[in-house]
């Protein structure tokens, strides 16, 4: 098996986008990443997209950014100790790995035995799918598209909800400020009305890939966290997505987060495949 990898997210595209979109649901995030000129994933240094091939077919791929961990396809277990070679030989610093259970098991070992660090299970999740949705009888309030007279009040609400991935605050800020705009612009921005007309939640979509869509900024103002706003706003934001023509769309679901495991299996989603993510020390 080869291993070769680029800073230059449309050679990764190049080499291994036709095969992750055989699988766009599970491989969303990389096809984020690779095809979507919005997509690069944030860092402090040059992104390391990485492709697995055996015999010239490619059969695993990943990404990494410093200081944030590696993110996996599935990939065979000897393709992913090929990787871990490669990139320890190369002297990469990885703070950790997550993706598909077997290969970022796979990863993890091989890593931990090539340089001399503990790994730890530090998250799991499930990576699910939504093909069909309806929308409630009777909601509560309802929904339109954001204007730009909420964009403020909206960016603020997608910047508390990431105030825990590592970022400086200001940052963090800029990158809500940015995402919130370009959403309002592009007509991918829900927020959802209380009956009284006050702004209960918002929830937006990434424009759609290989035929799936992924939901992105999910949030409920404190005032209204008992109303099910949760629910009514991304169920919406599926329903118009499937509507306008995508096949399914997908969300990510960390399991320590039982109330929102609730909403999204109520939206319509089902669990696809397990995702671990591991720790290096």
């Amino acid at each position: 098996m080869d291993v070769s990898t680029t800073p230059d997210p449309a050679v990764f595209a190049a080499r291994a986008g036709e095969w992750l979109a055989r699988k766009p649901v599970e491989n969303n995030l990389f096809l984020v990443h690779a095809l979507d000129p919005a997509g690069n994933p944030p860092g402090e240094k040059e992104p390391v997209f990485a492709t697995v091939t055996d015999g010239g077919d490619v059969v695993g791929a990943a990404w990494a950014k410093a200081p944030y961990r590696m993110t996996l396809s599935g990939m065979p277990d000897e393709a992913a100790h090929v990787l871990a070679e490669h990139l320890v030989k190369a002297g990469e610093s990885l703070p950790g790995v997550n993706g598909p259970t077997a290969a970022a098991a796979g990863f993890a070992h091989r890593w931990a035995e090539l340089t001399g660090l503990s790994t730890h299970v530090e998250r799991e999740q499930w990576i699910m799918e939504c093909r069909t949705t309806t929308r409630p009888d009777a909601p509560t309030g309802r929904p339109r598209l954001a204007t730009e007279d909420d964009l403020d009040t909206v960016a603020e609400w997608f910047t508390a909800s990431m105030r825990d991935i590592g970022l400086p605050p200001e940052e963090i800020q800029k990158r809500s400020q940015h995402m919130v705009g370009g959403q309002i612009a592009n007509q991918r921005l829900i927020v959802w009305e209380a009956p009284d007309g006050s702004r209960a939640a918002a929830a937006g979509w990434n424009p759609p890939l290989a035929g799936v869509v992924r939901p992105s900024g999910v949030f409920v103002s404190p005032d209204h966290r008992d109303g099910g706003y949760a629910r009514l706003v991304l169920g919406e934001v599926v329903a118009r997505a499937l509507e306008d023509g995508a096949d399914a769309c997908v969300c990510t679901l960390d399991l320590t987060y039982v109330p929102m495991r609730s909403v999204v299996e109520k939206v319509g989603f089902t669990k696809l495949i397990d995702v671990t993510e591991y720790r290096f020390d």
